[in-house]
């Protein structure tokens, strides 16, 4: 067996001590600073905190990792490895916030991609709620469709910035009763986590990598702390 990568063991492993209270103590963190390193953490532009398992020798394959950016005070990016559960990455979180803190950043602001959105419109095919059609109209719940499919709308050739702006309205208001903290899931973990830490923004169709418009429309929340 390969012991120098990331291994079904380890992330079972991993899986296993993740809430445990002293943490993970299997796992490390690695920090990459992109571009010039600034001894001044608060000063950097980019840094990435990556999560290993403590035996990794191969650190091309993260357990999970999060983007900082010190400069601005903001996270983003966070994701884990696809076959762990996205609260990994809130091990990730704590650290960042930490030091940042210890930086002297005093306002930070956090991404949140809300993973599982597409599937949980799809699941009862919201776009067909009575309400949001009488709100928002019938081209907006088509534009939605197409979004969660994945596929243009009838008539047109691509699914692009006009289906983007047509659903956006509609789409909005999806995101915000997901992320809404009566509806259990993953941005309860991150606003926990994030003691004091308040919605303040919904961004769609911001990420339109493929795999991001097909898991969550490329949607964010952007919380403050």
């Amino acid at each position: 067996p390969d012991g120098k990568k990331n291994t079904p063991e380890r992330r079972a492993e991993l899986c296993d001590r993740i809430h445990s209270p002293d943490g993970p103590s299997c796992t490390r963190i690695i920090q990459k600073v992109l571009g010039d390193t600034n001894d001044d953490f608060s000063q950097q532009d980019t840094t990435y905190f990556r999560l290993h398992h403590i035996d990794d020798d191969d650190l091309s394959h993260p357990l999970a990792q999060i983007v900082v950016e010190p400069r601005e005070g903001r996270l983003y990016g966070a994701a884990p490895h696809p076959a762990l559960p996205i609260d990994v990455v809130a091990v990730l979180e704590k650290h960042a916030l930490e030091k940042l803190r210890e930086a002297g950043v005093q306002r930070i602001k956090i991404d949140v991609a809300l993973f599982g959105l597409c599937k949980w419109i799809l699941d009862k095919k919201r776009w067909k709620d009575a309400n949001l059609v009488a709100k928002y109209g019938e081209e907006a719940a088509e534009a939605v469709e197409a979004v969660v499919l994945g596929r243009p709308r009838p008539g047109h050739s691509v699914l692009g910035v006009g289906t983007f702006r047509a659903a956006q309205a509609m789409w909005e208001d999806l995101a915000n009763q997901y992320g809404h903290p009566a509806n259990p899931g993953l941005v309860q973990d991150h606003i926990a986590l994030f003691s004091g830490g308040r919605v303040v923004e919904t961004l769609p169709f911001v990420d339109l990598r493929e795999e991001a418009l097909r898991d969550f429309g490329g949607t964010l929340l952007r919380i403050h702390y």
